[in-house]
């Protein structure tokens, strides 16, 4: 029998994108979805709860009660209020033992702003596989207006994920690069570029951290095969959004980790202008995030730094809503 695998996310304030990120991933093969609402209020959990292959859980008591019970709860206890990282990590292990009940191989981590890419062979050859983890590399999107209702349907410029080697190849190519504020130097990436990984249910492995699953002698594959699309703040709205709900969080995740020598300076810089209002938070959006100029993007493209992806938006759209 081939593998079959879930995905687990934690999501807050979604709106009507969560349904595209439910119909694509249904559409290329995963199992079923187990989604953690960070808002026990929020107005989607009913709606989805009631979804077939959706599994709907609040943050509420009975969530808490679960996280107690799991190996990660003691060191992450102090983190649970301030860092949804910690909430995020808590619930991928409540979500391992529910997809281990409901019969499944593989669980994936990604969040409600990304889209898992088979870029070769379908989703069960790509788990077909003897490892315990498989580590899938991300691209990046780039938004290219400032009005974007649903980032999966309306974008598809990406930065190419680091392990593709991205250009430039040439100095035309560099001082482009050089020229682009969007695109920031050394780092190229806004967030994280050390990809998203999916862990064998019956290996025995942990979640560790946001990024990868641990533990006593568990292989990982560095697949070539999927591929994370991440849409970070694809529409000033959704980046508002993003940064009016963190509000004014620490220079380091979870007291240790410097978050500006880890991805760079953006996401801090972001909290501190949105801190100033939305006029500020406007302006720094279209200086730092949106790409407008489409020929600055096509040449982007021309020099390997860039490229679209647009398989997500075309199978959407031919999907019925």
């Amino acid at each position: 029998m081939m593998p079959r695998a879930g995905i687990v996310t934690t999501l807050r304030n979604a709106g009507s994108v969560i349904d595209s990120f439910i119909a694509w991933h249904l559409a290329i093969g995963f199992a079923r979805l187990f989604l953690f609402f960070d808002d026990p209020a929020d107005p989607d959990l009913a709606r989805l709860a009631a979804h077939p292959v959706v599994t709907a859980i609040p943050c509420d008591q009975a969530l808490r009660a679960r996280w107690q019970a799991l190996p990660e709860y003691p060191v992450l206890e102090k983190f649970i209020a301030s860092e949804v990282m910690a909430r995020q990590v808590l619930n991928v292990g409540v979500a391992m033992g529910l997809a281990r009940a409901e019969g499944l191989d593989w669980l994936l981590h990604i969040d409600a702003d990304e889209l898992f890419f088979p870029a070769g062979g379908t989703l069960a050859e790509i788990f077909d596989t003897d490892a315990d983890t498989i580590r899938f590399s991300n691209f990046e999107a780039v938004p290219e207006k400032e009005d974007i209702t649903d980032a999966f349907r309306e974008v598809d410029l990406f930065k190419i994920a680091p392990v593709l080697e991205p250009g430039p190849d040439s100095e035309e190519g560099a001082r482009l690069l050089r020229d682009t504020p969007q695109l920031p130097q050394g780092l190229f990436f806004h967030f994280y570029s050390n990809g998203k990984a999916a862990v064998r249910l019956a290996s025995g492995l942990r979640p560790d951290g946001v990024h990868r699953f641990a533990g006593p002698g568990g292989r990982m594959l560095e697949s070539r095969d999927g591929f994370v699309l991440h849409y970070p703040c694809c529409g000033f709205a959704a980046f508002w959004d993003k940064y009016r709900t963190l509000g004014a969080f620490a220079d380091r995740w979870m007291e240790k980790d410097d978050i500006r020598a880890a991805i760079g300076p953006l996401h801090l810089d972001a909290r501190d202008a949105v801190a100033k209002g939305e006029d500020a938070a406007r302006a720094f959006y279209r200086d730092r995030i949106m790409l407008e100029d489409l020929s600055r993007s096509e040449a982007l493209i021309r020099h390997r730094i860039l490229m679209r992806i647009t398989a997500p938006r075309e199978k959407l759209a031919a999907l019925p809503r």
